[in-house]
C-alpha cells in the first residue's frame, strides 16, 4: 500500500520511501518519513490534492503524486515484501 491510498483517519507504518527525484527523497527523509514511523492521514483536499498527514508529531502537507512513493504496511512491517 502507498500513502495516497490511505483513507481519512487511517494509520499505517512507513515501510520505505522510494521517490524517483533525489531532491524529494532527501526532503521526505528530512521531514521524518522514516521506516517504522507511524503515519496518519488527517485530511484530503476536495480534489484529492494535497494530503495532510501526521508523521510522528509533525503535521505535513504532501502532494498525492509524491505520496505514491511512500510505501506503507499495516501494523508491524517485519517480513513485509512491499
Amino acid at each position: 500500500m502507498v500513502l495516497s491510498e490511505l483513507t481519512r483517519g487511517q494509520e499505517a507504518t512507513i515501510h520505505h520511501v522510494s521517490h524517483p527525484r533525489d531532491d524529494m527523497q532527501i526532503q521526505l527523509n528530512a521531514l521524518g518519513f522514516d521506516p517504522g514511523e507511524t503515519i496518519k492521514l488527517l485530511m484530503k483536499a476536495p480534489l484529492g490534492n494535497p494530503l495532510q498527514v501526521k508523521v510522528g508529531a509533525t503535521l505535513i502537507a504532501i502532494h498525492t503524486d509524491d505520496a505514491q512513493h511512500v510505501h506503507l504496511c499495516d501494523g508491524d512491517c517485519e517480513g513485509h515484501d512491499e
